[in-house]
């Protein structure tokens, strides 16, 4: 359902991501993962700090909230403060 967001989302991060990082998380979706998969991704975007343009905060804000997962948990929280 969230699946070619989410590999939409991520494809933002291709120059900006180890590309075997960004690909793993991604494969998540392959096995119906979706919230794994854009949590995953969430996480190493934060941990490796890469700056959030304006339409990628807005884009990731609106995939939490419609995959209906938590704003103050987990990356969420972390990758919010992330925007340029």
């Amino acid at each position: 359902m969230f699946t070619d967001r989410i590999v939409k989302f991520g494809n933002n991060f291709r120059d900006r991501l180890d590309p075997c990082l960004l690909q793993g998380a991604l494969d998540y979706t392959a096995y119906n993962e979706e919230s794994l998969a854009f949590e995953v991704l969430c996480d190493h975007i934060c941990e490796y700090d890469i700056p959030l343009t304006d339409e990628e905060y807005k884009e990731a804000v609106k995939l939490i909230q419609d995959m209906e997962l938590d704003l103050g948990e987990g990356p969420f929280k972390h990758l919010l403060s992330l925007k340029r």
